[in-house]
């Protein structure tokens, strides 16, 4: 039987060694390239680590507000999606969780938390007063409209006149539809039937009893969810006189005060439909040139007496006449010249 504890074997340290031969070797290489590069580190500039950090190809300039000033510290908890408060007054979930990714992309992408909420937030726990700053849109675009920020002056006084500010049963302003935190607009260019659905999509967010088969108030008209693909909410409910043609109206009207006329949009040249119009007609010059969009115009909906294809008809039919009086001119020519030829 073996001892464990018997004395070694002479050709152990042999072996020992030629085991330890390559184990040094390696140590000794990284040691010699942790050397190289300790210089490096400690021989830069102070802002030269946080550049490295930087993503490949964006400056500090370019990197989004959300990771700019203490705005990391905001969202170490409002990045949680379980980041909500009971209101005491409504009973209902408050939301206060902020997506990384859709922020990045919103319109308010380069803005950091500091830029808009007031130094009230910068403690934790925040301040019950902290929830009462007045935040309001009109007055931050103005103050940054060197910085491209659209001007929302008429849109303001369009809002005093509709009916979400005028028979509200809660405080309505800017946020009551617009998330600052994921609002975008709709990109010039964009389908005609995502500009229908991003815009329609507000409005059943809040009004959700409406998106059923038979939506209340609107039994009248017939297939509402084909009608809701295909044109906007506000086509009906804004008026049409003093209405921009390239700027959707916030003078949102009530049931009574809207639209429920069919001919108003089942018709060539349809007030109502004017800037899904323009918008469609932009939308085509972009894509395809203004010369094939002025001769295939398609921007109508179901119900009016154009057709594509009876356009396409008429279009082969005017060339053919066209291609008929050349060949009848060139013809006329020959027979012109043989003539006198033969004189």
């Amino acid at each position: 039987m073996s001892n464990r504890y018997s004395c070694p074997d002479p050709s152990r340290p042999a072996a020992d060694a030629a085991i330890r031969r390559p184990a040094a070797g390696l140590a000794v290489f990284a040691l010699l390239v942790l050397w190289l590069a300790v210089p490096a580190v400690s021989g830069a500039a102070p802002g030269d680590a946080a550049k490295a950090l930087e993503p490949a190809g964006e400056t500090a300039e370019e990197v989004p507000g959300i990771e700019r000033d203490d705005s990391p510290e905001c969202m170490r908890c409002h990045w949680m999606e379980t980041m909500a408060y009971r209101d005491r007054d409504t009973r209902k979930i408050v939301d206060l969780s902020i997506d990384r990714d859709v922020y990045r992309h919103s319109v308010h992408a380069d803005l950091a938390c500091r830029d808009c909420h007031a130094r009230g937030y910068k403690h934790y726990p925040h301040r019950t007063s902290s929830a009462d700053e007045a935040l309001h849109c009109v007055g931050c675009h103005a103050e940054r409209g060197d910085d491209g920020a659209p001007d929302l002056t008429d849109i303001s006084l369009e809002f005093q006149e509709s009916v979400h500010a005028i028979e509200a049963s809660r405080p309505f302003d800017c946020f009551s539809c617009h998330n600052p935190h994921t609002f975008r607009p709709v990109e010039d260019g964009a389908p005609v039937e995502a500009v229908v659905a991003t815009t329609n999509r507000l409005c059943l967010d809040c009004h959700t009893k409406l998106d059923t088969p038979v939506p209340k108030g609107h039994e009248w008209l017939p297939k509402p969810r084909e009608h809701w693909a295909s044109v906007r909410c506000i086509e009906c409910h804004t008026p049409v006189e003093g209405r921009d043609m390239y700027q959707p109206s916030h003078a949102l009207l009530g049931a009574p005060e809207s639209n429920r006329n069919c001919v108003e949009c089942h018709t060539q040249g349809s007030e109502l439909l004017s800037q899904l119009y323009n918008y469609r007609a932009a939308e085509q010059r972009e894509q395809e040139g203004f010369f094939a969009q002025a001769l295939y115009n398609d921007a109508y909906i179901v119900g009016m007496s154009r057709s594509p294809l009876i356009d396409r008809i008429g279009l082969a039919l005017a060339a053919l006449m066209v291609l008929g009086v050349i060949a009848h001119g060139f013809g006329r020519y020959l027979a012109y010249r043989k003539q006198r030829a033969s004189r």
